[in-house]
């Protein structure tokens, strides 16, 4: 006769101290899919989620011994994992009302110690709280399986948006084809509202670019409000197709369709590579532009990439983070700066590589947070906050332009015919919206805040041909940027689009665009 109940292995694997591993891969899991729309892959998570359970797993091990027992090992070492992943989080909600970290590290470093010597005396009790851990910890995991598996299917499944990519027939020229570069300065504003706005004059940096052979646009606006939606139409030379994207969506905030286009085939480099250009990407911090599917070679700097940086920023790392002050960005400020730093010097190394080569470098500079200062050293968090907002742009980006002339003459020097595209995919974001990023309502934007989101950096280099005829000029938008250079150079025919121009609701809608052009300066 058959009887219902567990067999001896079975109650043996129930009552193994599972739950310490369970809960250190349980706040990453919960972050990554949190945040899944973000994600083009998965591979920002295996490396976290390795080092979380490893790291609870030698802790356990380590603990055994000292207790010389598995359960009352397991509920100090789960203890000590809700402690170290629970403090970011918790600071999150606090830290409106504190002025400085050092009254929760105490209170925090006082609930573990309490946490601690409750797991270690429970010691009748923890054979029997173990399988009860266990189960609770397996739960939390399945709550957050949906939408993790959600994206696994979004990432595994992801197709391009219909486009012309590879269609566009260029033709090299007799000779040496010339190096392209496609260089994007995110947030550098233009020079009418870095005037009025910001009171810089960025007229001797226009001129500087325009003594290197540069057609500079000083009245040029972007075509859309945000860095991915920008890029992949200017890469595709084409309006996006929005009511694709929002059938794609999740849901209204899902940004997931577009951050995965930007690694699909696209239609600037699919062209180039047709006459056998090699496509090399200098990426940086921020995952959507880590790489593309064309890409030959890839430069990245080797240090935390952003869900990593995030991650981190919910831990008990974050107390290391200027304990005295009370910090409100979830970002390490030191990868952010090393890892522009390497873009750019990569920048500089690049035109020593053969080609013919088409590089494009997405760099996360004047974009906030604020971490050079003009001379290109290290600001410090209260440095930052005591020269206030326009201050710190202008600094920063004072320190973009240095850099850039430096790598525009090394390019040159290398190659004097390269054909050089500069440019912002937006303008920086006004105080109002810095200060309700979610709650912002474009469509009650004033003039002066759409001006500043949308005028923009806009620079082209293309020796030896008539940009001007091709279709250049002072109010064109990033669409026509390609169009322009490949009529000119590259024997191309392509018409010109209308300069217009877009912006979403809201964050929460981010794919519901209402177009602008016409309130634009």
């Amino acid at each position: 006769m058959l009887t219902a109940g567990r067999g001896p292995i079975q109650r043996r694997a129930a009552a193994l101290p599972l739950h310490p591993l369970l809960a250190a891969a349980y706040p990453v899991i919960f972050l990554f899919a949190t945040n899944a729309a973000e994600q083009v892959t998965l591979s920002p998570l295996w490396l976290p989620l390795a080092l979380a359970v490893g790291g609870a797993a030698l802790v356990l091990v380590v603990l055994r011994v000292v207790a010389r027992d598995w359960h009352r090992a397991g509920l100090l070492t789960t203890a000590l994992v809700i402690g170290f992943f629970g403090y970011g989080h918790v600071w999150n909600g606090v830290s409106e009302r504190l002025d400085s970290q050092w009254p929760l590290i105490g209170a925090w470093g006082l609930l573990i110690l309490i946490a601690a010597h409750s797991a270690w005396r429970l010691r009748r009790w923890a054979s029997a709280a173990t399988p009860v851990l266990n189960l609770v910890a397996v739960l939390l995991l399945l709550l957050n399986g949906w939408d993790l598996t959600q994206a696994v299917v979004a990432v595994g499944s992801s197709r391009p948006l219909e486009q012309n990519a590879g269609a566009v027939a260029l033709d090299p020229g007799s000779g040496d084809p010339p190096d392209v570069y496609y260089i994007i300065l995110d947030r550098y504003a233009g020079a009418a509202t870095l005037a009025s706005e910001y009171a810089f004059d960025n007229e001797p940096f226009l001129t500087a670019l325009e003594e290197r052979g540069f057609s500079v646009a000083r009245d040029a606006n972007a075509n859309y409000i945000k860095t991915p939606l920008s890029l992949v139409s200017s890469l595709n030379m084409e309006f996006l197709d929005i009511e694709k994207l929002q059938a794609e969506q999740e849901s209204g905030r899902d940004r997931g369709p577009i951050h995965r286009a930007l690694r699909e085939r696209l239609a600037v480099p699919a062209a180039l590579k047709s006459i056998g250009y090699q496509y090399l990407q200098v990426a940086n911090w921020w995952s959507p532009t880590h790489a593309n599917v064309d890409a030959d070679r890839v430069f990245l700097y080797a240090g935390q990439d952003e869900f990593s940086t995030v991650l981190t920023q919910t831990t008990l790392l974050r107390a290391i983070n200027d304990p005295q002050e009370a910090p409100r960005e979830p970002f390490d400020r030191d990868v952010l700066y090393d890892s522009t730093k390497y873009a750019l010097d990569t920048l500089g190394e690049i035109p020593d590589i053969p080609g013919p080569k088409y590089v494009f470098a997405h760099l996360l500079i004047p974009h906030d947070p604020y971490v050079f200062d003009t001379d290109g050293s290290f600001v410090e968090r209260a440095q930052v906050a005591s020269r206030g907002r326009e201050e710190n742009y202008v600094r920063q980006l004072q320190y973009a332009n240095s850099r850039m002339l430096e790598v525009i003459d090394r390019i040159i020097d290398e190659s004097e015919d390269a054909v050089i595209m500069l440019q912002s995919d937006e303008g920086p974001f006004p105080e109002r919206y810095v200060e309700n990023e979610w709650g912002f309502q474009w469509r009650a934007a004033s003039q002066a805040e759409l001006d500043e989101k949308f005028g923009i950096l806009f620079a082209m280099r293309v020796p030896g041909a008539d940009v001007d005829t091709a279709g250049f000029h002072d109010a064109i938008t990033p669409v026509n940027a390609w169009r322009v250079i490949f009529n000119a150079r590259f024997g191309a025919d392509l018409p010109l689009l209308p300069d217009r121009s877009w912006a979403h609701l809201n964050l929460y809608r981010f794919f519901e665009m209402f177009e602008i052009t016409d309130r634009l300066r």
